[in-house]
């Protein structure tokens, strides 16, 4: 990782708080992923300031991949994650998409029609939602990552139950961060 980018990251990190940021360990995790698996298609459905954003992007500028972002804060987080984008020099990597999921998320008729990864980091009681428009748009052996699945298991707990009925997922909790909720597509 460019020192630029490492540099920004840390930088952001005091923001985590503020903007319900993931932790390091699991931006981490995530880079080691799409890296790891060569994983090109990615969306990510809660923004915030970009922190998430550009450890995403990053992973994905080595596979040549692309994420598609969504924001529904667009008086702050939006324009805050674009600068943050900016700077990381990671833009053409990423695609912003201003709107509240799951009416934002991309129309299946749409590119890319499926998903390498997705990252569920956004309204928890929403995320039935998600999984409903999008189970269908992962690319096999892709991937559905929840953060926060040990943090706010309690408002997680529907939307878990939901995914580990659909036989073509395989899942796990990982102890990772506030808790990461991993779901493997068959």
């Amino acid at each position: 990782m460019l020192p630029r980018i490492q540099n920004l990251l840390k930088s952001l990190e005091v923001t985590r708080e503020t903007f319900w940021n993931i932790h390091e360990e699991t931006g981490k995790f995530l880079n080691l992923l799409i890296v790891s698996q060569k994983y090109k298609t990615v969306l990510e459905i809660g923004t915030s300031n970009g922190y998430s954003g550009i450890w995403l992007a990053e992973a994905l500028s080595h596979t040549k991949g692309h994420l598609y972002t969504i924001e529904s804060n667009l008086k702050l987080r939006f324009h805050l994650a674009t600068e943050n984008f900016k700077k990381s020099g990671l833009s053409k990597y990423i695609t912003q998409i201003p709107g509240h999921a799951p009416q934002a998320i991309p129309p299946s008729t749409a590119k890319p029609k499926k998903f390498d990864l997705v990252f569920f980091d956004a309204t928890k009681h929403e995320h039935i939602s998600y999984w409903k428009l999008l189970k269908n748009r992962i690319n096999k052996s892709g991937t559905i990552i929840t953060d926060n699945a040990i943090s706010h298991k309690k408002e997680l707990t529907q939307f878990i139950k939901e995914v580990q009925k659909n036989k073509n997922f395989t899942s796990v909790i990982l102890p990772v961060g506030t808790g990461l909720f991993i779901a493997i597509k068959n």
